[in-house]
């Protein structure tokens, strides 16, 4: 693993630099599972490291059902985010 290996990446060798690298264009095919990656084995303030609330709500149909038990805590957050009018 690299010595700037994320931590929450300890199952694959992932740095920042390579997250923010696949994450860059969502038209990527692999993107949607990198994201939902990220939401499931991030804490939610490490996940805005690396996407946007807006990237989430609009993919959120296709991220949703690949969230696994963290499924829930991302629907409350944008559920909170839709009421404070933050989307």
């Amino acid at each position: 693993m690299p010595s700037d290996n994320l931590d929450f990446a300890w199952d694959r060798p992932e740095t920042a630099a390579t997250l923010h690298a696949k994450l860059a264009g969502t038209a990527d095919p692999d993107w949607l599972h990198t994201a939902a990656w990220l939401m499931r084995e991030a804490r939610v303030d490490q996940v805005w490291q690396f996407l946007t609330l807006r990237q989430i709500a609009d993919r959120f149909p296709q991220l949703s059902p690949m969230l696994g038990r963290r499924r829930s805590v991302w629907e409350h957050l944008l559920r909170a985010a839709h009421e404070l009018g933050r989307l």
